[in-house]
């Protein structure tokens, strides 16, 4: 009995970054009633087959038991994902919707918007599956628990599905992903030294108040809604052209943020919004798909944290220059590997304890936006279920506050942007500018 309890079967140890997603998922249930996921969409050419997606998805998912678990706590204090001591899987989450023009789903966007704001019942459920029947238009959604995949790990999970259908469901296609992981209970001076990096970076964050667009939660803001601005190969090649004569070699995703950051500055100064500096959080994942494969549960994103003043984003120049510095300072000084390290630290703490403690030093304020750049796609067919993939983008929830963002993503030479706000918090003409703004400026 001791030895199962101290063993690592059936275990997966959280680090702290798997531990600080557990925090944003908190706060989000307590402002949004619904926890922190995402969705990736995948548009189909032609409708998929109903019965045979059910059926085959079924004994794909039975092959993880890793997908019901939820989080237990180590005699050590160490957090980890606990499966199901029985075994058994959770029912399958799958609806299917049919838009037509009687329909009560007007439009694709807003049968995909309620299946994204509709939260999981219970703490083992954390994934939902869709199909979406439209008109002349069809697609095949995953709602995931932010906690359990990171963005390019759901990809890679739904790759993983669609090479289990080609091998004729050869339950062997999931060899190699790590389903175990040790406590991590080592090297704690590097771990405190991580720590002093991260704290000196959080200091020089919360020296200026941090200029944000006020939610009040008293209207009862409970959905999030999303404008997907898509680019075709043609526009999207263009795009980067651009990105490596004005940034430089391989710096896309300086070049997108210093676009964002030069639309969103407009929003911002027309709701009056004064003093301040910006401070944006930025995730990207650098992994190549060999490691996204293995590592494909849970979260193993790079963060970096951009403090922008208002002078800086008149001038483009500068602004891209302010952007790459302090990229550049961040990988220099390995700040995104020591908050991985650092984060380590806390996960003794309980989760409502670390939703206290993050309101602290930013006074309630997380950031002005957030933002994010998946460079490449790690679903690498362009067929899911006999049907061709003519787009892939995400529909991600945003931490709130701010409850904005940004997010890019690449399919097949494509290049999506998604723009994410909470109910409320931007106007439809301002989600419009915002739109008019990306597409004419990238």
């Amino acid at each position: 009995m001791i030895f199962d309890y101290l063993s690592l079967k059936n275990k997966y140890y959280l680090n702290g970054f798997d531990w600080v997603m557990g925090v944003i998922d908190i706060i989000m249930r307590k402002t949004t009633g619904a926890g922190n996921a995402s969705q990736v969409v995948f548009m189909l050419d032609a409708p998929p087959d109903e019965s045979l997606f059910t059926a085959s998805l079924t004994r794909f998912l039975a092959h993880f038991p890793i997908l019901g678990g939820t989080v237990a706590r180590h005699y050590t204090l160490t957090p980890y994902w606990k499966f199901r001591d029985d075994g058994k899987q959770p029912p399958v989450i799958l609806t299917v919707t049919r838009i037509s023009e009687d329909g009560s789903d007007a439009t694709l966007m807003d049968a995909l918007s309620r299946f994204i704001n509709t939260p999981f019942s219970g703490n083992r459920e954390h994934l939902a599956f869709h199909l979406v029947y439209g008109r002349g238009e069809q697609c095949i959604a995953l709602t995931f628990d932010h906690r359990l995949f990171d963005a390019r790990g759901a990809e890679s999970f739904m790759n993983m599905f669609q090479e289990y259908l080609s091998a004729g469901e050869d339950s062997s296609v999931a060899r190699g992903v790590r389903t175990t992981q040790k406590l991590d209970l080592r090297d704690w001076k590097e771990k405190f030294k991580a720590g002093q990096v991260v704290n000196r970076k959080m200091i020089a964050l919360s020296k200026e108040s941090i200029r944000g667009i006020p939610i009040n939660y008293d209207n009862g803001f409970k959905g999030f809604r999303h404008r997907i601005v898509s680019f075709d190969k043609d526009e999207a090649a263009k795009i980067y052209d651009r990105a490596f004569a004005e940034a430089g070699y391989l710096m896309i995703m300086p070049y997108l943020f210093a676009r964002v950051f030069s639309t969103l500055h407009q929003i911002f100064v027309k709701r009056g919004v004064e003093g301040g500096a910006y401070v944006v959080p930025a995730s990207a994942d650098v992994r190549q798909a060999k490691d996204i494969r293995q590592e494909l549960f849970f979260n193993h994103n790079s963060m970096f944290f951009f403090q922008v003043k208002q002078e800086d984003i008149a001038d483009s120049s500068r602004l891209l220059s302010v952007i790459k510095e302090q990229m550049y300072e961040q990988v220099q000084s390995r700040f995104p590997q020591c908050l991985m390290t650092a984060s380590s630290l806390i996960r003794v703490a309980p989760l409502w304890f670390m939703h206290r403690v993050f309101h602290l030093p930013l006074q309630g304020k997380i950031a002005s936006f957030c933002f994010s750049h998946v460079s490449k796609c790690s679903y690498s067919s362009h067929d899911l279920m006999g049907s061709r993939i003519t787009n892939v983008f995400h529909m991600p929830r945003m931490p709130v506050p701010p409850g904005i963002g940004i997010f890019f993503n690449t399919f097949d030479g494509r290049l999506n942007a998604t723009i994410a706000w909470l109910e409320g918090t931007l106007s439809d003409d301002e989600v419009a500018y915002i739109e008019e703004e990306l597409r004419g400026t990238l």
